[in-house]
């Protein structure tokens, strides 16, 4: 009986110092989330007058945020979180007399450059194309990479050669040769310059050919299918939209239309929400009243938050406002390619909690509801599938902190400890962009991007290594004989202001036909680092030296009106506040100084008349 009683003791003993323990860890938890919660910091005193905007001597830089922290931290307007400096490391040699003298050159040539030249486009045929261009269409099962494989036909004794071009013929038609010799591909100066020729010459063929083509619009596409399913969208905002977005731009600055647009993005009550199941990081898909359509980023990380230099690009955590800073940087520049978007402050449980669908991923709003009905009964008969259907509404909760969480499902970052929470309680930040309408209803192109980074931790990407990536890859490839190479590289400015590396794919309406520009979406990964400047973002620029010289006008003006003032001036219209932290526009300014030396680079190696390309965009 007595070793009966010791026991219990004993037993209880044990329970009253685990029940202790885990009082003291939860009072600490909570007194500390409430003691970060009540620190303030008023960043509106300490942001900079426009007067010493510039002086990049002069500015403390501020502080960056680890990331585990960054995804912890409660208040969205402070600044001064962590107290460690970080500041630049990779600086560029800047000289400002070198980019006016740029402008000075280039405006000497603006007659020569705008002039249409008649040139013959027999001057270089495609022979020469298929004579330097890489065989890497096939590939052998032996194969363990996509290695380019050239054959030499041009050296060595009569039955070798004969045997190489054997081989290649053999190649070209599908069918394995008997013995292949690979050699080092080699692009002398005068194949390089006879291939800018050419394409400089396809590039003015093309503006010939659509410079007097009228401009199409999304709402005399969609008008018959608006008209017979959804008549009375034809009276709404959304519709008034459409009209002005066509083939060369996304919307127009400052037309009235924009601006009620952006308004009912930040007004307008949400009647549901939608998780898209596309991409690796949480999206919501918001239906709006008015017809609109609406995605969501959410508020992730304070602004101040750096991505760490040891963090790859491809795992890095989105930003509203990154992508809030990439639609005014985009109407500043002309480019009028992102969809517009708004920064907005939700009320997780009436906004979102309250909407959300239980099963709607990739699915028409009209039938989700028939077809959810149908997977509840299945769910209630057969649990296990139910791990493979997404339910928004399931995945809420409350935090520890009394927040009002979300966790979603997606592959990165979509966990209860990397939860999109309130901050605080039911308050959350985000940026809403217009939804474009989407197939079947409008055809879009998805292109391969030719400079797409590895997305490996061990493996580098083929341009990174080989000089003449450009002639070999892109220069031969007939996709990029109109406005798409020019495009690309105007999408390399961009992401270069931006500093944005995750640019896999590029996208465009097909609906539009060939004489479409790309549409810059998914930025939210930009603005990462203030402190260095990503070179190989400009690497299409360097190697393949071509340059939109409507895009140079735009970028010569923004310079001398000084990019960050205006990116600065502009961002004050949002609703919320400091989108960018100065660290960020003073990056920018000095970024632009480095896209202008880059510029001069090539036309020191070639010429302005061979750079500078006006194609009638």
């Amino acid at each position: 009986m007595r070793q009966i009683r010791l026991r219990i003791r004993y037993y209880l003993i044990i329970i009253l110092t685990i029940l202790s323990l885990i009082m003291f860890s939860t009072f600490y938890t909570i007194l500390h989330k409430t003691n970060e919660i009540e620190q303030k910091s008023d960043i509106f005193e300490k942001w900079p007058s426009e007067k010493n905007l510039y002086h990049h001597q002069n500015i403390e830089q501020q502080q960056h945020i680890p990331f585990w922290q960054a995804l912890d931290a409660q208040n969205i307007y402070d600044v001064n979180y962590m107290p460690t400096n970080h500041r630049m490391k990779n600086k560029f040699p800047i000289n400002v007399e070198i980019i006016e003298n740029l402008f000075q050159l280039v405006d000497s040539y603006k007659l020569e450059i705008i002039t249409d030249k008649q040139l013959n486009i027999n001057e270089f045929d495609r022979v020469f194309i298929k004579r330097t261009t890489t065989v890497n269409n096939k590939k052998y099962s032996n194969q363990k990479e996509d290695k380019e494989i050239v054959f030499d036909v041009n050296n060595g004794d009569d039955d070798t050669n004969k045997k190489q071009q054997k081989d290649v013929d053999d190649f070209q038609s599908g069918e394995k040769p008997s013995k292949m010799i690979p050699i080092e591909k080699v692009i002398d100066e005068n194949d390089k310059q006879q291939l800018r020729k050419y394409i400089i010459n396809m590039l003015w063929k093309w503006k010939r050919k659509y410079r007097e083509m009228k401009q199409i619009n999304l709402a005399e596409l969609l008008y018959e299918h608006i008209e017979r399913d959804e008549p009375l969208k034809l009276n709404t905002t959304w519709f008034e939209y459409l009209k002005t977005v066509t083939n060369l731009h996304l919307y127009n600055t400052d037309s009235q239309v924009l601006k009620h647009l952006l308004d009912q993005l930040l007004n307008n009550d949400v009647i549901q929400a939608n998780e898209l199941a596309q991409g690796t990081q949480i999206k919501l898909v918001l239906q709006l009243s008015d017809g609109i359509e609406g995605l969501l980023k959410p508020y992730r990380v304070p602004r101040n938050y750096q991505t760490l230099p040891d963090h790859y690009y491809f795992s890095d955590i989105e930003r509203h406002h990154a992508e809030i800073a990439s639609f005014h940087l985009d109407r500043i520049i002309g480019f009028n390619r992102v969809p517009p978007l708004i920064g907005r402050i939700l009320n997780i449980t009436g906004d979102l909690r309250e909407h959300a669908t239980r099963f709607c991923s990739n699915i028409v709003s009209s039938k989700c509801e028939k077809i959810y009905n149908i997977v509840e009964y299945i769910l209630s008969n057969v649990v296990i599938f139910e791990q493979y259907l997404p339910e928004l509404a399931k995945t809420f909760f409350i935090s520890p902190a009394n927040n009002t969480c979300f966790r979603g499902h997606c592959s990165y970052y979509c966990d209860t400890a990397h939860a999109v929470c309130g901050r605080p309680r039911d308050y959350l930040e985000g940026s809403i962009q217009i939804l474009l309408p989407r197939p079947p209803v409008i055809e879009w192109q998805k292109i391969t991007h030719p400079y797409r980074r590895s997305y490996s931790a061990v493996r580098k990407a083929k341009w990174e290594s080989n000089v003449n990536y450009c002639y070999d890859k892109v220069f031969t490839d007939d996709r990029y004989h109109n406005r798409l190479i020019l495009d690309m590289i105007d999408l390399a400015v961009f992401d270069f202001l931006i500093g944005n590396l995750d640019r896999h794919h590029m996208m465009k309406i097909s609906s539009f036909g060939l004489n479409s520009a790309l549409i810059h979406l998914d930025n939210g990964r930009s603005f990462g680092r203030y402190d260095h400047d990503e070179l190989t973002i400009l690497t299409p620029i360097r190697q393949c030296c071509l340059f939109r010289y409507s895009t140079f006008q735009r970028l010569k003006t923004v310079y001398k009106e000084r990019l960050s003032l205006l990116l600065y001036q502009s961002l004050k219209t949002e609703r919320l506040k400091t989108i960018l932290i100065n660290e960020h526009l003073v990056a920018v300014d000095r970024r632009l100084d480095i896209l202008f030396h880059v510029l001069n680079d090539c036309i020191k190696q070639h010429s302005v008349v061979d750079v500078l390309v006006d194609d009638g965009i």
